[in-house]
């Protein structure tokens, strides 16, 4: 049981015991406390089927010195088999030197597991959707992503606009398509902010309600391997036009 858990119990039980004369408000007080459990249970669940798929440290994309040399941050929509990153793999322009993406981490996860890649030419940070999906405040998430650059220090920095979303509900309590594109806003702001590049590798799959194109995703969250080509290509130009 998570600790907001046993509060809600204990204080069910302190209640119970202050208002052992008006059953009707113990018994609404443990409906309280039990639904509480049941929403947390659903969370752990939901996380624990999250698929274990990480990327760390250098891809062997290319030989060719003249390379652009990139580091990655992400989460799912850079750590799945089919995407953007390992399309990537086979481009002989582009090299990843070092990172780290895992499927359903938060910021502050990746945060905690990436390391300094002061050789790369450009560190690129998608970040964030597991953030939205877990109702992180967006000004958390920002923050995560600027210690995450101060610790990569790559010589630049692409930050990585949201994807779109089917859903507008988490178990969490937060409406994911809205939340990618406040979260997007604001990793724009930052960018510039701090002089860094930015760029949307999913505006061609993405409608102006903010979901996905009709057959470019599986679930309403990730793109599809197909769309990942279409995804990769915009991430080529933008990293190539970041190291400049």
């Amino acid at each position: 049981m998570s600790r907001t858990s046993h509060l809600v119990v204990l204080m069910s039980i302190i209640a119970s015991a202050a208002l052992v004369g008006t059953g009707a408000v113990v018994v609404a007080t443990a409906h309280t406390a039990s639904a509480d459990e049941s929403v947390t249970l659903r969370q752990e669940a939901a996380l624990r089927r999250t698929p274990d798929q990480f990327v760390r440290g250098a891809l062997d994309t290319t030989d060719d010195a003249d390379a652009v040399t990139f580091a990655y941050a992400g989460d799912s929509i850079t750590a799945r088999p089919d995407s953007w990153l390992h399309v990537l793999e086979g481009d002989p322009e582009l090299r990843a030197v070092g990172g780290y993406a895992h499927s359903g981490y938060r910021s502050d996860q990746v945060l905690h597991e990436i390391g300094p890649v002061p050789d790369a030419d450009v560190l690129v940070v998608e970040l964030g959707t597991n953030d939205v999906n877990q109702a992180v405040p967006t000004r958390r998430t920002i923050a995560n992503v600027d210690a995450l650059v101060a610790k990569v220090d790559a010589h630049h920095v692409l930050v990585v606009a949201g994807p779109p979303s089917d859903h507008t509900t988490s178990l969490w309590g937060a409406d994911r398509r809205t939340g990618q594109r406040v979260l997007s806003r604001a990793l724009r702001a930052d960018a510039q902010e701090h002089g860094w590049s930015y760029v949307d590798p999913f505006t061609s799959i993405r409608l102006p309600d903010g979901a996905y194109e009709r057959g470019t995703t599986p679930d309403g969250i990730h793109p599809s391997a197909e769309a990942n080509l279409t995804v990769a290509k915009a991430m080529a130009n933008a990293i190539e036009a970041a190291a400049r």
